[in-house]
């Protein structure tokens, strides 16, 4: 039947647990379709599809009305249910009451209607009345549920301990994590006893595994308690539990947050799965100027994205940190990487390093101030690729261009620059030939 297995929640709904964890929602109502029915003569079905269309139409008074009659006809318990249960959602708490009570003079075994009449009470206020209905269904149902209930009773009367107590022998029944979310709750919000909320929630991820409701709000309190390195230990466990980016991204934002590069690099590199990994170690590894790393993940990422501007910087980073940068092998692996970034890139930075690095090692000068003047033709202003063209003059011993094209630089310039500084000293010493 339609509000079968939904009557519970209605009434439940009326134990309103105020505390982390606990929410009940208001059920919506089952469409109920009549395509494909043939003509019906029993008047108990007629009856039946009768409410149920007014269900599926939100009328919920002739939906009710069938039902009773229903039950009128046929004696069947299960569509008084319906009626209580529409009754609830009319909000016709008294009515509903009135029918749960009449119903379990004649079935006080049915668990459903018991526990939303506990609920009816809990809602009026009558706090004893609820406790003691809980009890009843205790007594013949010593279940997770029934257990549940009545700790939610305890709890809107402020025994928090005896609530404790009876959610702590549902938990353990089935080691649900919903209930020791509860327990654990109760402790942090109404007993302010955080350690013991702590402790709960460790315990169980310790014998069952971490889960997001558990670890989601454990880390919460670690984060309020300021506590943010264990917080991040609990989101890495989350991440490698769910594969969920988001608590990978809650664990890189703590250590950064907190400058702890080397945890993050140990994280990084635990889990290469996490979003954009070689791009987040790249820039750890170019922090903490391991060269050799930082040209190992921008390999990488250029065999995995063909772009070639990761190729240009491993080759600018395998030339700056070279220890004898005068290696021949090593240059001609740069300039021939670069030479490929130049052919697919217009950029004038790579154009200008190619340019330079080929003048001052002298591999071939002319074809570097080609490269250079490149880079001059998309910004004929920059000091950096003036003074290159410059030291390729005076490379060439044309000291009389390398003059005119080192005064294009503005003084200034040339003194924040302690290399340029040093091409002016020497091309302004530079004798023109003869």
């Amino acid at each position: 039947m339609w509000l079968k297995n939904k009557i519970v929640s209605i009434g439940l709904l009326s134990i309103v647990l105020l505390f982390a964890g606990c929410s009940m929602n208001v059920p919506s109502v089952s469409s109920f379709s009549l395509d494909g029915f043939e003509e019906i003569d029993n008047p108990e079905d007629i009856l039946i599809v009768e409410g149920y269309e007014a269900l599926d139409n939100q009328d919920l008074k002739d939906a009710e009305e069938s039902f009773l009659q229903a039950y009128q006809l046929s004696g069947n318990k299960s569509y008084l249910k319906e009626v209580i249960g529409i009754l609830l959602l009319e909000q016709e708490d008294a009515l509903a009451k009135e029918q749960a009570l009449q119903y379990l003079q004649k079935y006080p075994k049915d668990e459903d209607i018991r526990q939303t009449l506990v609920g009816i009470l809990s809602k009026e206020g009558d706090l004893k009345g609820a406790q003691k209905e809980a009890t009843t269904l205790l007594k013949n149902h010593r279940s997770a549920q029934n257990l549940e209930i009545i700790s939610s009773v305890y709890l809107l009367q402020k025994q928090y301990q005896k609530s404790i107590k009876y959610l702590q022998e549902a938990y353990a029944l089935d080691k649900d994590e919903v209930i020791l979310d509860k327990i654990a709750s109760i402790y942090f919000v109404f007993l302010k006893n955080k350690q013991k909320a702590i402790e709960i929630y460790e315990r169980h991820i310790k014998n069952y595994g971490i889960s997001p409701l558990i670890g989601e709000r454990l880390a919460m309190i670690y984060l309020q308690d300021k506590a943010y390195k264990k917080a991040a230990i609990v989101y890495e466990k989350l991440f490698k539990t769910t594969g969920e980016q988001n608590y990978a991204k809650n664990v890189l934002e703590i250590y950064f947050q907190f400058n702890d590069l080397t945890q993050a690099q140990k994280f990084l590199e635990r889990n290469p799965s996490i979003h954009l990994v070689d791009e987040l170690l790249l820039e750890i590894y170019r922090h903490n100027k391991d060269y050799k790393k930082s040209i190992e993940v921008l390999e990488r990422i250029y065999q995995q994205t063909h772009n070639v501007n990761f190729l240009a910087i491993k080759a600018m980073m395998i030339y700056e940190s070279a220890k004898n940068r005068n290696d021949q092998k090593m240059l001609d692996a740069v300039v021939k990487e670069l030479k490929i970034v130049t052919q697919n890139v217009d950029d004038a930075l790579y154009w200008n390093y190619l340019g330079y690095l080929m003048i001052d090692h002298n591999l071939n000068i002319k074809e570097g101030m080609e490269y250079v003047t490149k880079a001059l033709q998309k910004e004929p202003q920059n000091v950096y690729y003036l003074d290159s063209l410059a030291w390729g003059y005076y490379q060439l011993k044309d000291c009389e261009n390398a003059k005119m094209t080192m005064e294009k630089i503005p003084l200034e310039e040339i003194q924040k620059e302690e290399e340029i500084k040093d091409h002016f000293e020497v091309i302004r010493q530079c004798k023109i030939k003869e």
